[in-house]
């Protein structure tokens, strides 16, 4: 699974659409959208972690980095100021 469709899914997730993702992340919602449809493949670590922030996930799932975890859920994050 790449990158967007792991957005994708923790979006959906939500009840949320693309628009609310941009309005949660501060992304524009057209890179979202780029994202999602595998248009956009590099994705910049301020805007990875921007998104994983919003969608309350890790930046390790977003990427991917435990792929052969194929189906597990992503940790629930706590964040802390």
């Amino acid at each position: 699974m790449r990158m967007g469709q792991r957005i994708k899914a923790q979006r959906e997730k939500k009840g949320w659409s693309q628009h609310e993702l941009a309005r949660q992340s501060g992304i524009p919602q057209a890179t979202i959208s780029r994202l999602e449809s595998g248009e956009m493949k590099d994705v910049q670590t301020m805007l990875a972690r921007r998104l994983a922030r919003a969608l309350g996930v890790g930046l390790d799932y977003l990427a991917g980095t435990f792929e052969d975890d194929e189906g597990a859920e992503p940790a629930e994050v706590v964040l802390v100021e």
